[in-house]
């Protein structure tokens, strides 16, 4: 799962990258509109799908660390 979660946070990195390549062509005199909607929202997209992941691991992480501290006598 930490894997899949550097993959969507590099892919945020790319695609937040196209957006500002985007907003970088009104400067040049070239703009594309759609280039800075596909990368705003491929963005935004991949950092929700990381931070959600993230979010399911630490749970799983700190629910097994309880386990481990406090044991349930049987």
């Amino acid at each position: 799962m930490r894997l899949i979660v550097l993959i969507l946070s590099i892919a945020t990195l790319v695609f937040f990258g196209h957006g500002i390549a985007g907003l970088w062509g009104y400067i040049v005199g070239r703009p594309d509109p759609f280039r800075i909607a596909w990368g705003l929202s491929g963005g935004f997209a991949c950092a929700i799908g990381a931070v959600y992941l993230w979010h399911r691991y630490i749970a799983l992480f700190l629910q097994d660390k309880d386990k481990e501290t406090n044991p349930k006598d049987h």
